[in-house]
């Protein structure tokens, strides 16, 4: 009888490992449809090298996937997973990077909650990390990076890029 908990225990485990691998396979998969969709191309983990991210909470990250890369009316934008930290400290966000060459800064985030910094060129906007709160602000769901992105889209043509 105490081995059916122990085996319970570790199909729980499993199990829940499943959902999370699972989850995450999806979202690689919904990432990289909407970069098709976009006209964007899908890196996978490797950011490009111009891209910096110095001087953002970000600068130290320890890993990046579902990078994605496009220049939607001429505007250089990436957006992509990361996390910083390792282990029990660790957090991760949904990062959107857009280059401000050729006089385009019109960036503005959709939800108030976004914070916008500048790093060598770029605009970094992303979910700032709260040292405590009920709701779990980590990976931006698609539903809300999409229109992101093609509000950089929609201000690039304004803007006549």
């Amino acid at each position: 009888m105490k081995d059916f908990g122990f085996v319970f225990f570790a199909g729980a485990a499993v199990a829940l490992f499943l959902i999370f691998y699972l989850a995450e396979k999806q979202r690689t998969a919904s990432i990289r449809a909407l970069a098709s969709r976009l006209g964007f191309h899908f890196l996978g983990a490797a950011l490009p090298r111009s891209l910096t991210l110095s001087g953002t909470p970000f600068s130290n990250h320890s890993k990046v996937w579902n990078v994605i890369d496009g220049e939607p009316n001429g505007v250089r934008t990436i957006a992509f997973d990361c996390q910083v930290g390792s282990g029990k400290g660790s957090w991760r966000r949904t990062i959107i990077a857009i280059e401000e060459s050729g006089g385009f800064s019109n960036v503005m985030p959709l939800n108030p909650e976004m914070k916008i910094d500048s790093a060598g060129g770029w605009k970094i906007l992303y979910r700032p990390r709260v040292p405590f709160g009920f709701r779990v602000a980590g990976l931006m769901p698609l539903e809300e990076l999409e229109p992101y992105l093609n509000s950089v889209w929609i201000e690039a043509r304004k803007s006549g890029q």
